[in-house]
């Protein structure tokens, strides 16, 4: 029933149960908000449900070890918390303890690389000015502003805004 109801809005390619779980697999680019889908599911349903919405994964590999963390992660969240989950969140949630397998997770390709994760703490601790970080990592502007765009697009976290920030901060010093 409740894959029926999400298979109106997006079209699944796999779909995986475990346990208490209900896992559903897309690849193709969607425009509304799992938040308000979510949220008119329950109402309707008059059930509590949980959605974690995740990044799009290059291989079905790397897609099955990041299930096995998020699963493990969110073990350690009430169930009624929150009921739309995304890294953001998890990664909120798990500030005072940060593991290498979290960091791999929220940092993805970007874990072992030094460049930009320097450039990402530079501009930070310049505060967030542009200007500033790139004439301390002696790089254009631009090029900067290039490194921040690849950042959100690839982790989904923005750190010109400072609630991304912070978490990804503490996340990399």
């Amino acid at each position: 029933m409740i894959i029926s109801l999400f298979s109106e809005f997006v079209e699944f390619t796999h779909v995986k149960t475990l346990d208490h779980q209900i896992i559903l697999f897309y690849e193709q680019n969607i425009d509304i908000s799992f938040k308000d889908v979510i949220l008119n599911v329950m109402s309707d349903t008059l059930t509590d449900l949980r959605l974690y919405a995740s990044h799009h994964y290059a291989t079905e590999l790397e897609r099955d070890q990041q299930l096995e963390v998020v699963r493990k992660l969110l073990k350690d969240i009430q169930f009624a918390q929150y009921f739309y989950l995304d890294d953001k969140i998890i990664l909120k949630h798990n500030l005072i303890h940060i593991t290498e397998e979290l960091k791999k997770h929220i940092l993805r390709k970007f874990t072992n690389d030094q460049t930009m994760l320097q450039s990402i703490k530079v501009y930070l601790e310049s505060n967030q000015n542009s200007s500033l970080a790139a004439k301390n990592l002696y790089v254009h502007r631009n090029t900067l502003i290039q490194r921040l765009d690849k950042f959100k697009e690839i982790t989904g976290f923005d750190v010109r805004d400072f609630n991304d920030a912070f978490p990804i901060y503490h996340l990399i010093k």
